[in-house]
């Protein structure tokens, strides 16, 4: 657990009587820890995906068709791939990562709204409650301004890390699968594959996809992993400080 969020914890519930208000706080800030997990394992099956859990069961030249292949157990030619099991796996993570990775940040808006006053008809859509990041930051300038939370999302959610990292989420959840290129190279020296070079679209809703910045999959994921991690951090901190400077009184300004 992250030490910020730790101290936020420890703080929150030994100033909460109300036991609802403590439930709702403590199920999303466990949420947020769980959801923070998955990113992490998706992530790291992205760093750990290689071309040899693929393999088929005879040899053939990279590039070649299936209908070159040999079964000459002689030859010094590369084993083919199964692309389509890898492709499918490829996929999967690719989900599991997006979809999680901003789970993260909508899950903290829903811990960030049983601290925070707001009427209850700010989250309202069609009759349900519908919390989002980018709802509490749209949010906390009207009721909550100059907060520390405030001034905090205002200043990191308009960062390129996250305008370029939310339609992945979008796209993956409401639309199709996340568009991205597979380069392979072969050693023939040492007989194995090069780890695969995976390229992201530079936006995945603009369709046909265009990558002319050459976003390498797993550097990108990676930005978009410490920024949410160490965001985290920062907000649990925020709301601590903001709990302090209204005398520990919750839920912050209500009236």
């Amino acid at each position: 657990m992250l030490e910020a969020q730790q101290k936020l914890r420890d703080l929150f519930n030994s100033i909460v009587s109300d036991e609802k208000t403590r439930s709702e706080f403590n199920l999303f800030d466990t949420s947020v820890s769980q959801k923070l997990w998955s990113t992490r394992y998706y992530f790291d099956e992205l760093k750990d995906l290689n071309t040899e859990k693929y393999p088929k069961n005879y040899l053939v030249l990279p590039h070649q068709d299936d209908t070159q292949s040999t079964n000459d157990p002689t030859t010094n030619q590369p084993s083919l791939m199964d692309m389509p099991s890898y492709c499918l796996d490829l996929s999967r993570i690719l989900d599991g990562f997006f979809m999680n990775s901003m789970s993260v940040l909508d899950t903290l808006a829903h811990l960030i709204s049983t601290v925070y006053y707001f009427p209850p008809e700010e989250f309202k859509y069609k009759n349900e409650d519908r919390i989002y990041i980018l709802g509490i930051k749209k949010a906390l300038p009207k009721y909550h301004p100059n907060s520390e939370i405030e001034v905090l999302l205002d200043k990191r959610l308009k960062q390129d890390w996250f305008t370029e990292f939310a339609p992945f989420r979008h796209c993956t959840t409401h639309e199709s699968l996340i568009p991205y290129d597979v380069n392979l190279g072969y050693d023939f020296i040492n007989k194995r594959w090069h780890p695969p070079e995976i390229r992201l679209a530079d936006n995945p809703q603009i369709r046909p996809p265009q990558q002319p910045r050459n976003r390498e999959a797993i550097s990108f994921c990676q930005t978009i992993f410490d920024n949410i991690e160490s965001l985290l951090n920062e907000v649990y901190e925020a709301i601590r400080l903001d709990i302090q400077n209204n005398n520990n009184n919750l839920i912050i300004g209500k009236p």
